[in-house]
């Protein structure tokens, strides 16, 4: 019974946020005039008007926050799950713990080495891509040495 109100309301939330990402995806691609950003080169002095859609600032913040709540979720649903595990299991539960921990150092250390919020997103995107890529090669190896 609890598991079909929480499948039920994560549908819900699922259709929310599908629905928001199609609203801003037409946004983006067909409302509004295009923008013209006055660009100066150094070496010439040349003045360049770059064009952008008009809303590419709320495109960016949608992915901003879309990946703040993915990485929230994932840290409390961790910590919880590390919980409930520390009852019966508390080395798998130590695992978990660790691995929330690592992904909030590997956040924080890329926020504040990150020059701009755009870099940070990038460093994150890129970080996070590598560590699933290693944990991917890792457990493939770690199956065939046990096998």
């Amino acid at each position: 019974m609890k598991s079909d109100l929480y499948s039920k309301i994560s549908s819900y939330v699922l259709y929310c946020f599908a629905a928001l990402i199609l609203v801003v995806f037409a946004l983006f691609f067909g409302a509004g005039e295009p923008l013209i950003l006055e660009q100066a080169s150094e070496a010439t002095g040349e003045v360049t008007e770059l064009p952008y859609p008009a809303y590419t600032e709320l495109s960016l913040y949608l992915c901003y926050a879309m990946l703040a709540i993915a990485l929230l979720l994932v840290l409390v649903f961790e910590t919880i799950a590390g919980f409930k595990t520390a009852k019966y299991n508390p080395k798998a539960a130590m695992k978990k713990t660790l691995y929330a921990v690592v992904i909030a150092v590997v956040v924080l250390g890329l926020f504040f080495v990150s020059p701009s919020m755009l870099d940070f997103v990038l460093y994150l995107q890129y970080a996070l891509f590598g560590i699933a890529g290693l944990s991917m090669l890792g457990s493939f190896f770690i199956s065939k040495i046990r096998s």
